[in-house]
């Protein structure tokens, strides 16, 4: 996976030249692997990969003074151990979790079940597999269980001489937090560690990504040929929702269309049963999940491919806020200078007090929002430089009071030694020039 240069003479269209020959360029984009394992080609190395994880999973822990991590949120999870337990299992169900002491093998703690039984079958590199202790319950014996399962977390502690050491955690209810502090495991913040982890990526990692960014091209292609005055909202859902899984998707963040007059003020809430109308602006964000890793990038459309003046600028100045932060991108500059120059275009974000989301850069791998965080409310306060092997989500949004119609776009790139390089493909419709 590592590309590697070798000098080599070639014939050429323009002569005799030595050149670099390289195995493989993760960061260029049009450089991709097919989706399957063949005998002729290394292609992704999917244990390298789990294993990479693991050790820089590893060496943050020790960063940050951890002893041993225990998370619950299935991107961190999948990370550590490269288990994927389905859609069903995201977020904040608390039904399996992972334990990290030290330099040990992960233990893996498992639906009790079919799951436990298919879930071993499917990933034998794990090789500590235990039933996880589901607390879930409404009733009195919620506590009780609780109580149950930090006693195993705290034993295994013990019995791996981890007993006392920080214990960095990511997601918890009051239940298990308050049983685990009262079995006397020392929990704190593992979020950060985490972080630090997969903020830099991997050749392996890149090549996935690109594949992601392949699927999502596709997607906003059949977009592109649907649209017409008539259809719904949900029906472009639907058409993105089966070309996505056709190539090979996992599952979806979110897809969030807006049309016409629902652009200004922006409905993020997704697809309705609103029907478009001839000359609707559309905006639509799709943020699917592939090998683990995600996409988060906008096109905007028009139906019937006239856009009025109006729609035209709108266009041109989200594309020019976008870009303008791109080539900001680079190694020597921070999230800082991008800031800066959102600001200094005239945006206010930070007026709330907060970050709106509105004029916005995020990181993107195996969770849809991961640092670095790009907003005007914090990044010139609290610049992060920009290194190579950064992926990011840069998302500008243009909407003026009193009209009817705004734009949203973004791209995804990753950080090179030269800077930023556009994963996302899919060509800004001509009609906007």
């Amino acid at each position: 996976m590592e590309s590697g240069k070798i000098k080599q003479t070639v014939i050429t269209s323009i002569g005799v030249q030595e050149i670099d020959v390289t195995t493989h360029r993760p960061y260029d984009p049009k450089q991709i692997y097919g989706q399957s394992q063949v005998d002729w080609e290394i292609r992704i190395d999917m244990d390298s990969l789990r294993q990479k994880r693991l050790e820089r999973a590893r060496a943050a822990m020790k960063r940050n003074g951890l002893g041993a991590v225990l998370f619950f949120q299935h991107y961190n999870i999948r990370y550590i151990t490269g288990t994927y337990g389905g859609m069903w299992q995201t977020y904040d169900k608390l039904f399996r979790y992972v334990l990290l002491i030290g330099d040990n093998d992960p233990i893996m703690f498992e639906v009790p079940g079919v799951d436990y039984i298919c879930q071993r079958q499917g990933a034998p590199w794990i090789k500590d597999w235990r039933p996880a202790i589901i607390w879930r319950s409404e009733f009195d014996n919620k506590y009780d269980i609780a109580k149950k399962f930090a006693a195993e977390i705290k034993e295994l502690l013990v019995k791996n001489g981890a007993g006392d050491v920080k214990v960095g955690i990511d997601l918890m209810d009051a239940a298990g937090y308050q049983a685990l502090q009262e079995a006397g495991v020392n929990i704190v913040d593992g979020t950060r560690a985490m972080q630090e982890a997969v903020m830099i990526k991997m050749p392996e990692e890149l090549e996935i990504l690109k594949q992601a960014c392949a699927i999502q091209d596709s997607c906003y292609y059949v977009v592109d040929e649907m649209l017409r005055p008539g259809i719904k909202e949900v029906d472009l859902k639907a058409a993105i929702v089966a070309e996505a899984y056709r190539l090979g998707a996992e599952r979806f963040e979110q897809i969030t269309m807006a049309t016409g007059g629902r652009t200004n003020p922006f409905w993020r809430s997704g697809s309705t049963d609103k029907i478009l109308r001839y000359g609707d602006m559309v905006l639509i964000d799709i943020c699917l999940q592939y090998n683990g890793y995600n996409t988060c990038y906008y096109r905007n459309f028009v139906v019937g491919e006239r856009p009025t003046p109006l729609q035209k600028q709108l266009h041109k100045e989200c594309y020019d806020l976008v870009y303008g932060a791109i080539n900001l991108i680079k190694p020597g500059n921070t999230t800082a200078d991008v800031a800066k120059f959102w600001r200094d275009c005239g945006y206010g974000d930070d007026g709330w007090g907060s970050v709106s989301l509105l004029q916005f850069g995020h990181g993107l791998g195996t969770t849809n929002h991961e640092p670095p965080f790009i907003d005007i409310a914090n990044a010139i306060s609290h610049p992060v430089p920009f290194e190579k092997g950064m992926y990011l989500a840069i998302e500008n949004y243009v909407g003026k009071p009193g009209l009817s119609e705004a734009a949203r776009l973004e791209e995804n790139l990753v950080i090179s030694d030269e800077g930023a390089v556009v994963f996302s493909l899919y060509p800004f419709p001509e009609y906007f020039d």
